[in-house]
């Protein structure tokens, strides 16, 4: 039997996609410094993508800090673009992008779904 593969963009420790690993899915986590989203050629046959990129900069406590600079976020967007290209080429059966509630909306839009953990 062929493991379903899961791509966990922008993933980090692994913790969202750890219950598909614990199922034995073929969980990928494309994250830094071994893979960059920017430049990751996906496999065939993706059946899910969880996508977590970074939202520091779109976050409303950032303002505390000051407006992030425009090279701050392009940068950031970038990442956001390089997770939803990947989706678009991977066709998957789902996918979920991470957008807590923040700024990320302006770019996006509203989102069609919204679960709390």
């Amino acid at each position: 039997m062929i493991k379903r593969i899961i791509l966990d963009l922008c993933g980090g420790t692994g913790a969202w996609s750890k219950p598909y690993k614990d199922a034995g899915y073929d969980v990928r986590i494309i994250t830094l410094p071994e893979y960059d989203v920017r430049t990751y050629k996906p496999p065939e046959n993706v059946y899910g993508i969880l996508a977590a990129p970074p939202c520091t900069i779109f976050s409303y406590a950032r303002q505390r800090y000051g407006l992030p600079k425009d090279d701050e976020i392009l940068s950031a967007l970038s990442i956001v673009d390089a997770c939803l290209r990947i989706i678009v080429i991977s066709n998957p059966k789902f996918w979920a992008l991470e957008n807590p509630r923040n700024k990320l909306r302006k770019w996006l839009g509203e989102p069609r779904l919204i679960f709390k953990r």
